[in-house]
């Protein structure tokens, strides 16, 4: 088997993958798509894409407010629905249901910003036919007590097309050094279609960027200017961002559906391969 047929095999076979540490980053970082190299890649790369978000096991303490005890946060899978709960003493009576068609949705992260922890939770968003995508909403409470869905980002997506094509987006959040919000970075690639004679087939690509999501205490992320320069990929997340964020502002909201997923185009973040 040739090196670029093993290449495409392994990709197939494979999903994105969320990591999830704190670790500094430098500010903006949008390398220009470039073709993916012929070669396999690194056994480092290859075991990153494998692995799934991994879900943080609960009940599990989480500190919700600064210079507070811990609450205890709980999850369970209701029909279609994700609830998470907390409890102890001070924790929020509040509730947030995200979407989980298939009972996948989980914990996967607890990030330290502003002297207190926000909630990763990952939910299924588009499962239809050749598409698998993950989003994760960012939940915290703010210094007024109230909780809250801060962000909504897609971690993992995965898009196939005809004659073996596929499109692939992993997201990853960090934790910013300096305590003031997160971290998330891209890494979308794409593979061309293995029918030579195919007209219009895209050649493989590969596009990598970062953005610092702040937040103050109070709201929902903050929304950073956009570039005036961008990969196609980038363009997609970053305008789904805009139509989540305005939609976050409009309320304290804590319950997100399939619906709202659709409406908001937060399925648009990847092309079609």
């Amino acid at each position: 088997m040739t090196n670029s047929a093993l290449l495409r095999r392994r990709l197939l076979l494979c999903v994105p993958a969320l990591l999830l540490g704190a670790a500094p980053h430098a500010e903006e970082v949008e390398p220009e798509p470039a073709a993916l190299p012929s070669e396999p890649e690194t056994e480092a790369e290859e075991e990153a894409e494998r692995r799934a978000p991994a879900a943080i096991a609960t009940p599990c303490p989480v500190r919700l407010t600064p210079n507070a005890e811990p609450v205890t946060l709980s999850t369970r899978i209701d029909g279609t629905s994700f609830v998470i709960a907390f409890d102890g003493e001070g924790a929020p009576a509040e509730r947030i249901t995200l979407p989980s068609r298939y009972g996948h949705a989980r914990i996967i992260g607890l990030l330290p910003v502003r002297g207190r922890e926000l909630v990763l939770a990952a939910f299924e968003a588009n499962t239809g036919s050749g598409e698998y995508q993950e989003m994760a909403a960012v939940i915290g409470r703010e210094d007024s007590g109230l909780l809250r869905i801060l962000g909504l980002e897609t971690i993992r997506y995965r898009r196939t097309g005809a004659c073996d094509a596929m499109n692939l987006l992993t997201g990853r959040f960090t934790a910013q050094p300096d305590g003031t919000g997160l971290r998330y970075d891209v890494f979308a690639r794409g593979l061309g279609s293995s029918c030579p004679s195919q007209r219009g087939a895209s050649p493989s690509w590969r596009e990598e960027f970062g953005t610092t999501l702040r937040w103050t205490g109070t709201g929902v992320l903050t929304l950073p200017v956009r570039r005036s320069t961008a990969g196609r990929t980038r363009i997609r997340v970053e305008a789904a961002r805009a139509r989540a964020i305005t939609w976050l502002r409009a309320g304290a909201r804590r319950t997100v559906t399939l619906g709202d997923v659709r409406l908001l185009g937060l399925m648009d973040t990847l092309a079609d391969a």
